[in-house]
Formats: C-alpha cells, sequence, structure tokens
C-alpha cells in the first residue's frame, strides 16, 4: 500500500492505460496535449511488467479486466510505439517517440538542443571533424542534418565519414572534448562508453539533408572512401525505393498516409512509382488523385521532399512492426 501512496499520477495513469488496451489508450492519447502524453510516456518506458494486483488498488473498479487480462503481452516500450502511432500523424508520432525513446538530445550533450543549428556549426566550425562527429550523433537527426548542411562545404563529408566510423566512445575521449569546448558550449558532464555513430546513422543524418547537399556529400566520400560511400547508399532508404515494394506493403504504407500528403509526395514522382500507387487504390481514388494532380497549383519542393520525408517516416515505422519489409538501394529480394 506504502507504494501505492508514493507513486506519482503519471505512473499510475500508465499502468491503467496499458491495462486497458491499445484502442483504448489511442483514444485517451487523441484527448491529451503532447505534453501529457510524453509525461505518461516517460513512465510506460520504464514498465517492464504489469502487476494486476498493483492496479486493482489504483482502481478497484477494473479489478475484473486486470484480472482477465493478467497485464499485458508488450512491454512499455512496445505499448508506447504502438499506441502513440495510432494516435498521431506519422510526423508527429516519429517525434513524440524519438523524445520518449532515443538517447539523442539527453545526458551529457543535452545543452546542445538548445542551440540553433547555423549557432552550432559556426562555433564547430574550426573543431576536428572528429569532434564535430562526437558531439553530432549525440543530436537528433534531423537537427545533426541541419548542423551539416550549416558547415562549410569541405569539411561536410569529412564529418560524415568520421559519423560512419564512430563505434564505442571512450568516457577519457568524452572528457577531453569537455574540456575543448568549454567556453563555447559551458561544461559537459561525463558520459559512460556509448555505441553511437556507424554507417545507419551517417545514413540516417543524410535522409534529412536535401538532395543537393546529400548528393554532394556522397560523391566527395566517393572520392577517398568508396566503399563506405557505397555502405551509406545501401542503408539509405529514397522515396523511389517504395516502387519496390510488393503491394500488400503499399497497401498497408497508403493506409498511414493522408490524401493530401500522398499527392504532395507524387508530385516529383517517377511514373513507375505513381503506376505502383494508382494500382492498389480503387479506380475512382486514382482518378480523384490524378485529377487534383493536375489542378495543384506551384508548390515548393523543399514542401514535396517534406511529404515525402514522411511517407519514408512512415514506412519504416511499419517496417519496424514487422508489417512490411523495405528493399532500399541494394536491397535483396526474399524468395518464396
Amino acid at each position: 500500500m506504502d507504494l501505492i501512496e508514493n507513486m506519482t499520477g503519471p505512473r499510475k495513469a500508465a499502468l491503467f492505460l496499458m491495462v486497458m488496451g491499445e484502442e483504448f489508450t489511442t483514444k485517451v492519447f487523441q484527448n491529451l496535449d503532447e505534453q501529457e502524453v510524453k509525461a505518461i510516456g516517460e513512465h510506460m518506458t520504464q514498465i517492464q511488467k504489469v502487476d494486476p494486483k498493483m492496479v486493482s488498488v489504483i482502481l478497484k473498479e477494473f479489478t475484473q479486466v486486470v484480472q482477465e487480462n493478467k497485464g499485458t503481452p508488450l512491454t512499455g516500450k512496445e505499448f508506447l510505439t504502438k499506441t502513440v502511432s495510432k494516435a498521431f500523424d506519422s510526423r508527429k508520432a516519429d517525434d513524440l517517440l524519438e523524445d520518449l525513446l532515443s538517447k539523442r538530445g539527453n545526458g551529457s550533450f543535452e545543452r546542445l538542443s538548445s542551440l540553433s543549428p547555423p549557432i552550432l556549426a559556426s562555433i564547430l566550425a574550426n573543431e576536428h571533424p572528429q569532434t564535430i562527429a562526437l558531439l553530432l550523433v549525440h543530436m537528433k537527426y534531423q537537427a545533426a542534418a541541419e548542423v551539416i548542411q550549416a558547415l562549410p562545404e569541405n569539411v561536410q563529408g569529412e564529418v560524415v565519414v568520421r559519423i560512419a566510423d564512430l563505434a564505442a566512445v571512450p568516457n577519457e575521449v568524452v572528457t577531453e572534448i569537455q574540456a575543448v569546448l568549454e567556453e563555447q558550449l559551458s561544461t559537459l558532464s561525463k558520459s559512460a562508453d556509448e555505441s553511437l555513430g556507424g554507417i545507419k546513422t551517417a545514413a540516417e543524418i543524410l535522409n534529412h539533408l536535401d538532395r543537393k547537399t546529400e548528393g554532394a556529400i556522397l560523391e566527395r566520400i566517393e572520392t577517398e572512401r568508396s566503399d563506405m560511400a557505397e555502405q551509406i547508399r545501401q542503408s539509405m532508404f529514397v522515396f523511389e525505393d517504395l516502387s519496390q515494394l510488393d503491394d500488400r506493403s503499399i497497401r498497408a504504407l497508403l493506409k498511414e498516409i493522408s490524401n493530401d500528403e500522398l499527392i504532395l509526395a507524387l508530385r516529383t514522382a517517377s511514373e513507375e512509382l505513381k503506376e505502383k500507387i494508382f494500382k492498389n487504390v480503387s479506380q475512382r481514388a486514382a482518378q480523384m488523385i490524378k485529377e487534383d494532380m493536375e489542378v495543384m497549383g506551384p508548390v515548393k519542393l523543399k514542401d514535396v521532399e517534406t511529404a515525402q520525408l514522411n511517407v519514408i517516416k512512415a514506412a519504416r515505422r511499419l517496417e519496424e512492426e514487422g508489417k512490411i519489409v523495405l528493399g532500399g538501394k541494394g536491397g535483396e529480394d526474399v524468395p518464396d
């Protein structure tokens, strides 16, 4: 009983919602603001197992539900991912989950998130590429991409190479960097060894850059590290790669995308990809999409690329949930 009395409201709410199930929690999340979802979500990520007795004390009237369910087969992290993904559109869900589940932007480099990318880039411009790489892998992919874009062009490729090569980061290295950047970024707290960086991280960051910058960086890496450039390309998944998905996967993806976002994303798509999409919707829906695209006025390329990025994020989320399989560049088909 003492344990219950000392338990915070968000903790109790997290336990209760996990027992009530995904559909119920989805509806609740839709009626909360982002800060409330984060407050409850932080506790969900810490829950490995739901204790039915604990929940019955919190809300006695739901004892019967608790006894029938015996908790939930999902961990708190899995449960949170599913419910947040259902409650919000793909873009907002990805942002919320990245804040809650990722270590990026936390710990010893938390102060970086308070600096705008151009200011941070100006501070780091004269630092060694290895130092810049170490800082960027502690940030969100989008923020890291914006910093790279603001760096001098002759530094961009080298930083991405360092990120791709980065693996375990010894504590003494972090401590040394603390001293180097003490005046610019204030004191950075000590950090334990972390496995960060790597090809996947470099690919994720490049995926958040505009195509011109992304292409220029890969070209520079290609001249010195052709094998790394190819590895990065293979780890990247671009919008046009959707044409390689099977019909079932396309249909599953279309359920996650609003019609307006789909129309905008298809603005610069190849005929092959457009036909793939039209093939997997009703004739009436396909005709309406075509008509809307024809009457659409001028749009900014940046808006089109943002819409395409949101579609890619939705596809990646579905892959993580095991609902579709992404091939991507260099991907191999799985035999029947």
